[in-house]
């Protein structure tokens, strides 16, 4: 199916192209690259596992933080720069984490630069620093990464360089009541030393715009493929460090979207896994996975695997109006059934769930997973960050009609319903007195709040229990059991005798 152009603005770009008529339509276009590595480390606390792999950018599938300019980075040379002056490829210093709450600074590259407008909060410190950053900021504290807007005055510490900890302790943290100029920066650490502090630098939809593409159709057919992904994943196996933590197969986008069939990078990969016994986690919508069955059920004998079928719709026209370029329903039921039945541990991911779309699907799709032979069940609520969210405004609005798109839009906002916070502490967002379609707080960005949200979290448990579902699962996670013995072993090489 061919679509046609739209692309939310790229912050990364110097110029956003708007057509005067109707734009083209949007064609596949296929990107080989040699990739430098294959596994992602994700260090979110809300998120059951470590590392990630995925052969491509970009998904055919076509499911629909900042500083102030002036604020000084540490440069590589040991000198500042204000953060509006810094260009792609600039040396600053970021940082290492060592383990044992230790973290040494480290030269990297700027890879990405952008601007932005957003309300202006400012974080003053004890030993006299001021910080101004938008609410939903990050800074590094001893507990963890930590927003701007949730900074405790008085208890929270961030982590610098130099000084006391006493020094770096919160004394305030302000609403401005005006919106900035703001910029940010990505860096090869996920990382950089701003004003003294480590600040957090900014994951599928966004993460295409790093290329130079759009977040909208371009990441549903500008797809970018990571053709030496089984050399990279071999190399990493064979170093002394990997001890075999379990690896979760999509994370970013779908391993097995339509370009599988011909690539079989994520098939290569597995059978790597196989070969060194290593743990799987896997999750995708596409039937394309059926090809794989037998080696997957290898996998699952000889090392640990979990294969979960992410199935958000249970009707077939309503999935195809949200997922257009994803396996029907009925094709991921049926899946279920043949991976089950080749005795592969399978699960169900109700994810996303959209209020008023498909709340109401719960207690079937449930039924029918179970039918289908899968033990676990988990459900995400439909997460609309930065670009994403006129892509899904964009989308709902084409396909529904104006009266369910006033009602999915009020649902959503009524789960993400603004947090109290204490007088004098900034809201992380929003419309002005209304509600918000997002919530990235670490332990809120995968489920709701209210009345409302509870309710339908009653809803999944009681199907889930009368249906006798694990309750060993981890939302967000596409595996389980990751906390298990590891059965990775390392072929080791026999001399031969001369």
């Amino acid at each position: 199916m061919v679509r046609r152009v739209s692309n939310p603005p790229n912050p990364w770009a110097s110029s956003h192209v708007e057509w005067l008529e109707e734009p083209p339509e949007a064609e596949l276009e296929i990107h080989e690259e040699h990739a430098k590595s294959i596994l992602a480390e994700n260090d979110s606390p809300d998120v059951g596992f470590r590392w990630s792999l995925n052969p491509y950018r970009g998904c055919f599938h076509a499911c629909s933080y900042c500083v102030s300019g002036d604020t000084p980075i540490l440069m590589a040379d040991g000198r500042t720069r204000a953060i509006r002056d810094l260009r792609v490829g600039d040396e600053v210093y970021g940082t290492l984490d060592c383990g044992g709450g230790v973290r040494d600074a480290v030269r990297t590259r700027v890879l990405a630069h952008w601007a932005s407008e957003k309300p202006g909060v400012r974080v003053t410190l004890t030993n006299g620093t001021e910080l101004v950053a938008s609410a939903d900021h990050r800074f590094l504290t001893p507990d963890g990464w930590a927003h701007a807007a949730m900074l405790d005055s008085g208890r929270s510490r961030l982590v610098g360089l130099g000084g006391s900890e006493a020094d770096l302790r919160v004394r305030s943290v302000e609403p401005m009541g005006v919106t900035l100029p703001m910029f940010d920066i990505t860096t090869g650490t996920g990382d950089f030393i701003a004003n003294g502090v480590v600040s957090h630098n900014c994951y599928a939809r966004p993460s295409h715009q790093w290329l130079g593409f759009g977040a909208g159709t371009d990441f549903e057919r500008k797809i970018v493929v990571k053709v030496n992904a089984p050399e990279l994943l071999r190399a990493t196996f064979m170093k002394p460090s990997w001890n075999g933590e379990l690896i979760a197969f999509s994370g970013d986008t779908d391993c097995y979207q339509p370009l599988e069939a011909s690539y079989e990078l994520t098939r290569r990969c597995l059978e790597i896994c196989a070969e060194f016994r290593n743990p799987v986690g896997l999750i995708t919508k596409s039937a394309v996975i059926r090809r794989d069955v037998e080696l997957l059920a290898r996998l699952a004998r000889d090392a640990r695997l979990h294969v979960t079928l992410s199935i958000p719709f249970a009707r077939d026209d309503v999935a195809r109006s949200i997922e257009p370029g994803a396996s029907s329903p009925a094709r991921r039921f049926d899946t279920l059934r043949i991976l089950s039945d080749a005795g592969i541990p399978t699960g169900v991911a109700i994810a996303p769930v959209i209020p008023g779309l498909n709340d109401s699907d719960i207690p079937e799709l449930l039924e029918r997973a179970h039918a289908a032979g899968a033990r676990s069940a988990f459900m995400i609520l439909v997460r609309l960050p930065g670009e994403v969210l006129p892509v899904f405004r964009e989308r709902i609005h084409q396909e529904l009609s104006p009266e369910r798109v006033r009602k999915i839009e009020h649902a959503i906002e009524e789960l993400r319903a603004p947090v109290s916070l204490r007088p004098g502490r900034p809201s992380l967002g929003g419309r002005p007195g209304g509600g918000r379609m997002n919530d990235s707080r670490f332990g809120a960005r995968f489920r709701g709040q209210g009345e409302r949200w509870r309710a339908i979290e009653s809803l999944f448990e009681l199907h889930r229990r009368r249906l006798g579902f694990d309750d060993d699962r981890t939302e967000g996670s596409a595996g389980k059991g990751d906390d298990a013995p590891t059965t990775f072993v390392r072929p080791t090489r026999q001399l031969g005798l001369f």
